[in-house]
Order: structure tokens, then sequence, then C-alpha cells
């Protein structure tokens, strides 16, 4: 295993744990580490310097670096009435981390011990971010994080409930990403893990979690076996209406009532019994005050300082709307739909090759729908806005969906792996697509 794998594979681990550590302990562990993966980025950087990146990859970071100077900006043109400087530029270390981020993945994510040895980190990862929030109820060190919660909700390893809900199911998928891209069978630990992983879900007790869940499992199935997809989601319904989520969901049923008579446009805590409802007065409120200043916003980092509650947007795209203007919001959005575009770079060439139910194309239609359910949490939520976590999670799945494992041609008796073989190098060279530049 080279440097930067092993490298990156400690990264992971450990920032999978920092927000927490930050939270309980009131440590920069997180901010550290983003300047690191810069620092590594730069050197992964210059070792790619005579190897030919993907022509998608390439565009995803062209679109990310346009996004990071519209950000930079807006800064620059609203230098004098910024509020907090620390927050500008700390959301712009946070893009270019990003855009490290997949520089190093970039370089790593073609080597043969890439997708085995991401399935035996996040398969750990999952099992320990599960038995931490099992333990915080056990031991009585839940929370009420917000006025709406009706009972105590365990934030794991995280910094907040939500952001907990949100990355445990992202850590879920990507164990069962890389678990199909090896072609693994479920075996008995892979059960005891993912058990422990629905425990932990629902002491998260967040809609944001079970929401992604439901819906990125309802549009797979209906990629996969669309005959499947009523019986699913029957099923998932009951099990939710059935569950403590009940109650929680049920509230959402007022909102059109909400909408309709007007009560989004002043604050009133009885008129808004769920905090849907007070997203909906936020999106309106912030818009509104975003119009005043339509084309490059008020700055990066600065939503929850003009906030009447002094709190982020819950959206990304209103929250980039908010700080960047249109300007940064057609860009962000180019760049968050510029990594289904990567995702699928091959995608006819290998539904020519092996059918559209193959194997060879289940992880990428897990991701996409994967990708559907992150993109309704962006804008519905902030913790995917706030939490870099999430984000290079859906990056690292990118590039789960983009790598190919070595062939495995003789297996052990007992074996989980499939006896149809992979396809050993990149998915351009095994095609034999140029595919890059």
């Amino acid at each position: 295993m080279n440097a930067l794998l092993t490298f990156f594979l400690f990264f992971v681990f450990v920032r999978s744990f920092s927000n927490g550590i930050d939270r309980l302990y009131g440590t920069g562990i997180s901010s550290t580490l983003s300047l690191i993966i810069v620092a590594v980025g730069l050197v992964a950087a210059w070792n790619m310097r005579d190897v030919r990146i993907h022509r998608r990859l390439f565009t995803l970071l062209i679109c990310l670096s346009v996004f990071t100077a519209t950000a930079v900006l807006s800064l620059v043109v609203n230098t004098r009435s910024i509020i907090d400087q620390y927050a500008a530029w700390y959301e712009i270390i946070r893009y270019v981390y990003l855009f490290m981020l997949v520089i190093l993945v970039s370089s790593i994510y073609q080597s043969p011990g890439f997708c085995p040895n991401i399935h035996r980190v996040f398969m750990v990862l999952l099992f320990l971010m599960s038995a931490i929030a099992l333990f915080q109820y056990l031991a009585g060190y839940t929370e009420l994080a917000s006025p709406y919660d009706k009972h105590a909700r365990a934030a794991g390893p995280s910094a907040h409930p939500v952001s907990f809900s949100l990355e445990l199911v992202l850590v879920f998928f990507l164990c069962e990403l890389s678990r199909r891209k090896l072609r693994l069978s479920m075996g008995y630990n892979d059960i005891v893990v993912y058990l422990f992983f629905l425990v932990a879900l629902a002491l998260a007790a967040s809609r944001t979690g079970v929401a992604l869940l439901g819906v990125t499992f309802a549009i797979y199935i209906f990629a996969q076996r669309p005959a499947l997809l009523p019986a699913f989601a029957a099923a998932f319904v009951v099990v939710i209406w059935t569950s403590p989520f009940g109650a929680s969901f049920s509230e959402l049923s007022s909102i059109p009532d909400y909408i309709l008579s007007g009560n989004y446009t002043v604050w009133d805590w009885r008129t808004a019994p769920s905090s849907v409802h007070w997203r909906i007065y936020h999106w309106y409120y912030l818009s509104t005050l975003a119009l005043e200043q339509p084309l490059i916003g008020y700055g990066p980092g600065q939503t929850a300082l003009y906030s009447p509650f002094v709190l982020l947007a819950h959206s990304a795209f209103v929250e980039m709307f908010f700080e960047t203007g249109v300007v940064g919001l057609i860009s962000f959005t180019v760049f968050w739909f510029s990594l289904p575009l990567a995702a699928m770079s091959d995608r006819q060439k290998l539904v020519a090759c092996y059918g559209r139910r193959s194997a060879q194309i289940q992880p990428l239609n897990l991701w996409i729908a994967m990708f559907i359910g992150v993109t309704l949490v962006a804008l519905f939520d902030d913790s995917f806005n706030r939490e870099t976590v999430a984000l290079s999670y859906l990056i690292l799945g990118m590039f789960l969906v983009l790598a190919q494992p070595e062939a495995a041609v003789e297996r052990a008796p007992g074996s989980r792996e499939s006896p149809t073989p992979m396809i050993a190098g990149s998915r351009t060279e095994a095609l034999g697509s140029p595919g890059a530049i």
C-alpha cells in the first residue's frame, strides 16, 4: 500500500471523530486536519504532474475552482461589510480542502488496495460510530439538541445528532458501495454491524438520516427492480409510522396550510410545530434579505451572523445564494452536478457490455440514488453544509464507483467473492476508452 493511500485511510478514520472531539473539548482538530489535507493535496498534485487526469475529474476540479474563486470575489467585494473575517476565510479554506481532497483521492483511487481497504476502514467506522451512540444512550449522555426535540438524542462522535445521523447513513452506504464493488456476499459480521447501525440511527432520532436512508433505497430499488418499489415504500411507511419517528413525521402534515396561509412570512412559534416549518420561514427571511445584494451576496461564512436565530440557513443552496449571490449559486450548482457526470463517465459502455441490471452497474446505481438523497438533504438541512465530512463521503463514493479492484481469478474455498472475475486496471483501460486529458 503506497504512502498516500495509508495516510488517506488514517485521515478518514480520525476526521470522522474530530467534530465530536471539538464539540466536547473545544479543540480545533477538524480545522487542523483540513489544513493538513491541503498540504498533502499539494504533494499529491506534484506526484501527479505527469499523470493524465480523467476528463470528467478535470471538469469537476474546474467547477470547484470557479466556485471557490466566486467565494473569494464575494469576500473581496464585501471586505468592509464582512462581519466576521475569520468565518469568511474559514469557508474558503473548506472549499480549498475539498479541492485538495479530490486531488488526493484522484492520485490513489486506481490503486489495487483502494477498494478493499476503504471497505475495511468504513466497516470499522460504522461499528465504532454506532457503538459510541449506544454507549451514550446507556450512559445517559444524550441531549435535547433543539427546542423541537421531544426526546434526548445521541450525537455519536459528531457535532450534532442530525450531523451524526447523516454521517452514519453515508458511512453505511460507503460500506455497501465498496462491498458491491468488491462483489462480496453479506456475511454475519456485516449483518451484526448493520444492526448496530440501525439502532444508532434510531438513537439519533433525526428525520434527516431516516429520510436519506429511505429515499436512497427507494431510488436504488426503482433502478434495479421497479416492481419491488411499491412493496418497499409501503413497508417503509409502516415501519416509520409505527416507530417513534411516526409522530415526528406526522407534524409535517400542516406544512401545506402553513405555506398557503402565509404564516411563513412572520415568525410565530405557535404556527410552527416542527423544525421544517421553522426552516421555511428562515429560507423566506434569508432569501428576502439576499435579494438586496443578489449578484455577489454578503460574503462567505456570514449567514449565521445575519440570521435572526444566529443559525445557518439549513439549506446549502439558500446559504450559497445568501453568501455568494446568483453567481455563487450558479457556480456551486454546476460543481454539485458535475459529481454525477464524473461518476457516470462510462455508464453507457458498462450498460452496453453487461446490461442495465448487471453486478457491474449496481454500484453506480446505488451512488446515483445516494447522490439524489444527499441533494435533498442539501436542500433542506445545514449539517451537510457545515460538516465537510458529509460532502467528503459523497466525493469518496464517486471514486469508489470509478475505481476497479484487481481481478480475483482464483478463490479460496468459502471465499465471499463472486465467481465472476472483476475487470483489472482502471475503467477507462478496461473499456478501451481514452477518457483522459
